[in-house]
């Protein structure tokens, strides 16, 4: 069970982003609240609240719509989100002294004309709506930070590179300045001109791409999900388990090999040589189940390396992406927030607990 203070912190930031949105635009709140949620459905299907977790699951996807421009924020997502944060203080929080915190939303200084959803100079307003009407396409990137970048640092972005191996780059907001006076996570936007197609461009990059002009033509882009290549048909799961650990290694893969074909790999470095093949192939694997202290590689970086290649894959929505849960017998707090900021699908604290691990199972099933 996660200690209160960890559901607590995520309640009540959902609170103030979600309330937030209801005053503004600011379109970093909508990816903090799809973070957290993530981060949340984690920690709720750890904590075997099952109900709850398929809640935050539901609200995840519908999130990930909105930050990628497929849909508006409006009220009734401000109520899902009060709804979650409801169920949780009363699943948690009840008879316990789980209170939360009073929010306290301060007004802002009057937004700048937009464009495109970016302050922009006259000149870049007419260097763009040229370039649209001559048949460029015109995407804006949205991609979360955190305070600390030095300015060299952010001048030098490795998306930066990407965009102008992409198109041309038209502008970045907020600049640096603004940017390392803001909140500790942002949003940076990147607006660029491109020949190239959404489709072809999902296929490079991971972070959310809004079309606001296709190429060659000068209506907006339809706001409708990009259709992304099948993956390669089979029969059953692929399960691989990444574990040092002779006893719990064997454990796993004989629960595993009962539903689909499991690779048991010792090392870090066997384990991502694996995945590499598997993604090679276009055959990634269903679910992975990673140590974190491995002899050679942490699983931290195994995990990183998973979310880089589905990102080259154009694989962005949940059920698409390969399940990673985290297999560790450490309950250093610390270290699991680092963990989920890679994007894990829950954990598994050793020793197993094979109840858990089977309706996992079952929900992989399910996607087949």
């Amino acid at each position: 069970m996660h200690e209160q203070g960890h559901f607590e912190d995520h309640v009540n930031q959902l609170e103030r982003d979600a309330l937030a949105l209801e005053h503004s635009d600011d379109s970093s709140r909508v990816h903090l609240l799809f973070r957290t949620v993530h981060n949340l459905k984690s920690s709720l299907a750890q904590a075997d609240l099952e109900a709850l977790a398929e809640q935050a699951h539901r609200l995840e996807d519908e999130l990930d719509h909105i930050r990628r421009g497929r849909r508006r924020w409006t009220s009734l997502h401000c109520d899902q989100v009060m709804a979650l944060v409801d169920g949780i203080r009363n699943a948690i929080g009840q008879g316990a002294g789980f209170t939360s915190r009073e929010v306290h939303l301060e007004k802002g200084p009057q937004a700048p004309e937009l464009h495109w959803g970016m302050p922009m100079t006259a000149g870049q307003v007419e260097a763009v709506e040229s370039a649209v009407a001559g048949g460029a396409g015109l995407y804006r990137l949205d991609k979360l930070f955190r305070r600390g970048l030095s300015r060299e640092a952010f001048e030098d972005l490795p998306v930066l590179e990407d965009l102008r191996e992409l198109g041309t780059l038209v502008a970045v907001h907020p600049e640096f300045e603004a940017f390392d006076a803001g909140p500790e996570d942002q949003v940076v936007q990147f607006l660029f001109l491109s020949q190239r197609s959404e489709a072809e461009l999902s296929t490079v990059l991971w972070d959310p791409l809004l079309c606001l002009a296709e190429p060659g033509a000068s209506g907006v882009c339809p706001a409708e999900p990009v259709e992304q290549p099948e993956r390669v048909p089979r029969e059953g799961l692929r399960f691989l388990v990444v574990e040092d650990d002779p006893t719990a290694g064997s454990l796993l893969q004989y629960i595993l090999a009962q539903h689909g074909n499991c690779l048991l790999c010792e090392t870090g470095a066997e384990g991502l040589s694996a995945v590499e093949a598997a993604y090679a192939k276009n055959a990634p694997f269903d679910l992975v189940i990673l140590d974190l202290f491995l002899p050679d590689v942490h699983g931290d970086e195994i995990l990183r390396e998973i979310r880089h290649l589905e990102a080259q894959k154009g694989l962005s929505d949940s059920d698409e992406r390969t399940h990673v849960l985290i297999n560790t017998a450490s309950r250093d707090m610390d270290q699991l927030r680092q963990s989920l900021g890679l994007e894990p699908d829950g954990y598994l604290l050793k020793p197993v607990n094979v109840d858990a691990l089977l309706r996992r199972i079952a929900e992989l099933r399910a996607r087949l």
